[in-house]
């Protein structure tokens, strides 16, 4: 016989985690299904971790002002350290974006972000860089970085407190329509549930696929390197030069850096790329001549997926085609930082079949070709 969970989640990345926890939150019975043997495995154990409020979009800067508050006050809400640390994200803005970047600082402040405008000079103060071609900086002190690992497993727990079921080494194998609702297996065992929320990053087209519905998500392969120890006793904010992608930031007495390549094809490619390490190093060195002297810790450098959309922002929301399935993921790299709106979100469409605390029209699976507004703060 099957299981009869309310709500079955479909991996228990942070999203997942977040999902199950708002879920049960508001009196459903949810089972997880996770086909890895922990939580925060996939591309949640495998980020940057950063959390940031300097989007473009009215609707990415919303998900972070409801997000970034929830990180910042976790312990206090919850009882559960997150490593939780407000280093800033110091964004470096060549002088042919700064008028377009400008803009986005006043929608950012309008909507009560706070962010601070500065000159070349004035953002040295952070990190040292070579400001030939820049205009000016902005600075988030809202913006830091998490713990992955913590915030998942903090989610976990209390999402096991309220009855939670998780179950780990669960690939999901078929899924098909059982009434109004869904029959999720995996091998001999199955679970039937009224609505399936996909939230399995990367892997969420797969699981789409298997019940038969086109999930515009697929896999991107991500690098992160860690430099040997690094003298200086500043901590570096979250910095990301405009001008290439790449960015920095201090992890503990190393520094943090890469450049993500929003054009590779999808797919599961795996392995840290010494020739993309170069390209990397190449390609910062200019704007950080410290760099020549810098050395790279390849055992301590890793690699993981985002899982992109076509346009890098999330899908949230019912699938056009198939009641009670819902979808999110997609977030292109910004996962964790809008795990807190992306959970209260489901828990909602779920319990009341729309959302009000945050609202995820934006990214809904027809936006397409429609002409909604893009995110242009992809790094």
């Amino acid at each position: 016989m099957p299981h009869t969970p309310d709500v079955v989640v479909i991996g228990s990345g942070i999203n997942g985690a977040s999902c199950a926890f708002q879920l049960a939150s508001r009196g459903l019975d949810v089972a997880v299904l996770e086909r890895d043997v922990a939580p925060a495995m996939g591309s949640t154990g495998k980020s940057a971790a950063g959390v940031r409020v300097q989007f473009t979009t009215e609707a990415n800067i919303r998900l972070s002002l409801y997000s970034l508050p929830v990180f910042r006050e976790f312990e206090s809400r919850y009882g559960r350290d997150i490593g939780y640390r407000p280093i800033g994200y110091l964004l470096l803005v060549p002088e042919d974006r700064w008028e377009r970047h400008l803009e986005s600082v006043a929608l950012q402040k309008r909507l009560g972000a706070p962010v601070e405008v500065l000159d070349p000079h004035e953002a040295q103060r952070y990190v040292s860089f070579e400001p030939t071609g820049l205009a000016g900086a902005t600075f988030g002190p809202w913006d830091g970085v998490i713990d992955p690992h913590m915030a998942c497993l903090a989610w976990v727990e209390m999402a096991r407190e309220l009855g939670v079921h998780f179950r780990m080494r669960t690939p999901v194998t078929a899924i098909r329509r059982l009434g109004d609702g869904w029959l999720v297996s995996s091998g001999n065992e199955s679970w039937s549930c009224g609505h399936v929320v996909n939230v399995a990053g990367a892997w969420s087209g797969q699981v789409g696929r298997l019940a038969g519905l086109d999930v515009p998500v697929g896999p991107k392969r991500i690098q992160i390197f860690l430099s040997a120890p690094h003298a200086d006793p500043r901590t570096y904010p979250l910095t990301i030069d405009l001008s290439t992608g790449v960015y920095l930031r201090s992890e503990g007495d190393r520094v943090l850096f890469g450049l993500d390549n929003l054009q590779q094809p999808f797919g599961f490619t795996e392995g840290v790329d010494q020739e993309w390490l170069e390209h990397v190093l190449l390609t910062g060195v200019d704007r950080y001549p410290w760099w020549e002297e810098m050395a790279v810790d390849l055992r301590g450098s890793w690699w993981g997926y985002y899982g992109v959309s076509p346009d890098n922002s999330p899908l949230i929301g019912f699938h056009p085609d198939a009641e009670h399935w819902i979808d999110a993921c997609g977030f292109s790299g910004h996962g964790i930082m809008h795990s807190p709106a992306c959970g209260v979100a489901v828990a909602e469409l779920v319990a009341d079949g729309r959302t009000s605390t945050v609202n995820v029209d934006h990214f809904s699976h027809d936006r397409f070709d429609k002409g909604v507004a893009v995110e242009a703060n992809i790094f």
